[in-house]
């Protein structure tokens, strides 16, 4: 019984070796863009910006914002068509707040690029707006640095949408 006991406790041990292998292998592999089924079918979109700051001004304007979506989608998706007309839409929403202390004096807040698009729920036939794509982000830093870290964040989003909606259209 010895024998047998040994041979199946050296084969359990060489499966899960070979399991942890596998596994190993696909944790450390670089991720892979998954794509929303909807990019591929993305033609053109509209630009909206939003902008709320608290205390001080950061010297951040709206139109600043829609002018840095706007060399953003030409830089990374150029084959994506800016229409103000067009009803799928990209936001970008910021909101910031001083922070003030003793010792220091600066900033933090939220960030988020969303594509959106009309949608028709199916059960109602309801017309309405769908996310389609998402990404949100804190920042915070110096005072002197928050419209950088603002407009670094969203070529950072631009560039992970231009990577899904890339892939998205790959196979088209």
């Amino acid at each position: 019984m010895r024998r047998s006991s040994g041979k199946v406790r050296r084969k359990v041990t060489a499966l899960a070796w070979a399991f942890w292998v596998i596994v190993s292998a696909v944790c450390a592999s670089p991720s892979i863009v998954r794509a929303d089924p909807f990019l591929g079918q993305l033609n053109c979109v509209s630009l909206q910006a939003a902008y709320l700051e608290v205390g001080e001004t950061f010297g951040i304007t709206i139109e600043d914002l829609r002018e840095g979506i706007r060399a953003g989608l030409t830089q990374h998706v150029p084959a994506l068509k800016i229409d103000p007309g067009c009803p799928d839409h990209v936001s970008y929403k910021v909101f910031l707040q001083n922070v003030t202390t003793e010792t220091f004096k600066g900033f933090f807040g939220h960030v988020a690029l969303e594509v959106s698009r009309k949608a028709i729920f199916r059960d109602t036939a309801l017309l309405t707006w769908a996310r389609a794509w998402d990404l949100e982000s804190y920042v915070y830093g110096t005072r002197d640095k928050a419209k950088t870290s603002v407009f670094e964040q969203l070529d950072s989003h631009l560039k992970q949408f231009a990577a899904e909606y890339d892939a998205a259209n790959k196979y088209k």
